[in-house]
């Protein structure tokens, strides 16, 4: 049997900002814009439809944000992290932690935020990842 993640929903304020700072920061397209039964969403993902994504959907009129109180929403893995964290710069995305390191595995990370208060963690993975 195999299982794989498809999407992970994030509740947004706005979706275009929303689909904006994962189009920018991390480069995500849009896969699908649409409607379901009436309720809009925003599919926005780094490959293909049938691949891992976010599924974008508005807040609920008076809702705010799922904030976890500190605990990451998500957590990305990408190849070159001082890249990654340029490129939200360019967006006026600065980390809220980090960067950092882990001196036994060589992991790299730096947590950021979304417009909406979801916390990302974004990391290059070290060394021991590779054994």
């Amino acid at each position: 049997m195999t299982t794989t993640i498809g999407r992970t929903v994030l509740l947004c304020q706005d979706l275009d900002t929303s689909a904006a700072f994962w189009a920018g920061g991390f480069g995500f397209e849009t896969l699908f814009r649409g409607e379901t039964e009436g309720f809009p969403l925003l599919h926005v993902g780094p490959g293909r439809v049938d691949e891992p994504g976010l599924w974008l959907v508005p807040l609920p009129d008076g809702a705010t944000p799922l904030v976890r109180f500190g605990l990451p929403n998500l957590v990305l893995y990408v190849d070159d992290l001082d890249a990654a964290l340029a490129r939200l710069a360019a967006i006026e995305v600065e980390p809220t932690v980090g960067p950092g390191s882990d001196d036994e595995t060589g992991d790299r990370f730096a947590h950021v935020e979304d417009p909406d208060g979801h916390r990302i963690v974004v990391v290059q993975l070290g060394d021991a990842a590779a054994g």
